[in-house]
C-alpha cells in the first residue's frame, strides 16, 4: 500500500495500476501541462510512475491542477458515443411502414392489372352477348343469352374465332377446355386472324351466291374493304396491348425494386452506396410508370368512334396502383425531411 497526502493507492494489480497512472499523465499533457509538470503531479499519486515520452504540445502557462483528481473521475468525464434512430423518435417510423404499405400494393395491383381481362369491355347486346379485352386476350361472353340453343351456337362461334388457326385439332382443345362454361378467352392476335378469314369466307359465300343467282360475277368490294380496314384496326389493338404491357412490366419490377429498397432503408441496412435512400425516387418512377402504361395503351388504340367497348376493371387498377407507387414516394420524401429536420 502507498498513502500519498489524503490519498492512499493500492497497487494491488501493477498492470492495472501502470496503466491509470500513464492515463492521468496523458490527461495532464493534453490539457497543456510541459513533461516535467506532468510526471510530478503524477508521481503525486502514484510514487512509482516512470513517464513513457509522448509528443510534447506547445508550452503553455499552465492553470493549477484540480487538487485530488483521480483518474476515475477523469474517465467520468469523456464523452460517450450516442446512437441515432433512423426513425428520428425512438420508436415505430410509421412514415416508413406506410411507405412500404403503398408501394407493396402498387406491386399487386400493376401484377394484377397485368393478367386482367377486362381493359375494354362492352354491354351485351341484343342477343345477349358481351365481349371484353385484356392488354393480350379476348372474352367472349354468352352467360347473358337466355336461349340455351342460341347460348350453344354463341359458345362454338367464340370457341371457333379464339381457336389458335381455327384449325379441328384447336377448336377440339378448345371446346374441351370451355365444356360448360359460358365464355371464351383467347388470345387477342389469334382473334384479328381468326374474325378476319372468317368474315372473308362469308364474304367469298355471298358473293359466290349472288353470283349463281344472277348469272353475273358480283364482288362485294366494299365489304372486303371494311373487313380489311377492321384486321387493320383489331391489329392495331394488338399492338398497343403489347406495347402497354412491356411499359406496365418495367413498371412492375421498379416497383419491386422501390419495396425492396424501402424496406432496407426501414430496418437499417445499407447497401453499397446508400442506394436503398432512393428508394422513394424509385417509387416514384414506377408510379409514372405505370400511369404512362396507361397512357400509351390508350394512345396507341384504334379510333373508338362509334364503338361499344370502354374502360373497365384493368384500367382502374392500374392507376390506382401507380397513385399507391406516388402517394408511397411522397411519404418517403416528407419522411426524410422530417428526420432532417
Amino acid at each position: 500500500m502507498v498513502e500519498s497526502g489524503n490519498t492512499v493507492i493500492h497497487p494491488t494489480h501493477p498492470v492495472s495500476y501502470m496503466t491509470d497512472a500513464q492515463t492521468y499523465y496523458d490527461g495532464l499533457i493534453s490539457q497543456g501541462y510541459t513533461s516535467d509538470q506532468a510526471v510530478s503531479y503524477t508521481q503525486q499519486y502514484y510514487p512509482d510512475f516512470q513517464a513513457t515520452p509522448i509528443a510534447p504540445t506547445a508550452d503553455v502557462a499552465p492553470p493549477t491542477p484540480s487538487p485530488m483528481e483521480t483518474p476515475q473521475m477523469m474517465a467520468s468525464t469523456i464523452p460517450q458515443p450516442t446512437t441515432t434512430n433512423p426513425s428520428g423518435g425512438g420508436g415505430i417510423d410509421i412514415m416508413a411502414i406506410a411507405a412500404v404499405v403503398c408501394i407493396a400494393l402498387a406491386l399487386i395491383f400493376s401484377g394484377m392489372a397485368q393478367f386482367n381481362g377486362s381493359w375494354l369491355s362492352s354491354d351485351a347486346d341484343e342477343t345477349g352477348q358481351s365481349s371484353s379485352s385484356g392488354l393480350r386476350t379476348v372474352t367472349l361472353d354468352c352467360s347473358e343469352v337466355t336461349n340455351e340453343t342460341l347460348q350453344t351456337g354463341c359458345m362454338q362461334l367464340g370457341i371457333s374465332i379464339l381457336s389458335e388457326g381455327m384449325t379441328n385439332e384447336s377448336i377440339a382443345s378448345m371446346t374441351e377446355k370451355f365444356s360448360g362454361e359460358t365464355a371464351v378467352t383467347g388470345s387477342m392476335s389469334d382473334y384479328c386472324s381468326n374474325l378476319y378469314d372468317y368474315t372473308i369466307g362469308m364474304i367469298t359465300l355471298g358473293e359466290t351466291m349472288t353470283s349463281a343467282a344472277t348469272g353475273t360475277t358480283v364482288e362485294f368490294t366494299e365489304e372486303r374493304a371494311n373487313a380489311s380496314a377492321a384486321k387493320t384496326n383489331c391489329d392495331d389493338g394488338v399492338s398497343a396491348g403489347s406495347t402497354g404491357g412491356i411499359v406496365l412490366w418495367v413498371g412492375t419490377v421498379v416497383a419491386l425494386t422501390a419495396l425492396v429498397f424501402t424496406i432496407l432503408g426501414m430496418v437499417g441496412i445499407n447497401l453499397p452506396g446508400g442506394i436503398e435512400a432512393h428508394g422513394k425516387w424509385v417509387s416514384l418512377a414506377s408510379g409514372v410508370l405505370m400511369m404512362l402504361a396507361v397512357l400509351v395503351w390508350y394512345l396507341m388504340l384504334p379510333s373508338s368512334e362509334g364503338s361499344a367497348m370502354g374502360a373497365s376493371t384493368g384500367v382502374f387498377i392500374t392507376v390506382f396502383g401507380g397513385v399507391f407507387a406516388i402517394v408511397s414516394a411522397v411519404l418517403g420524401i416528407v419522411g426524410g425531411m422530417s428526420k432532417s429536420n
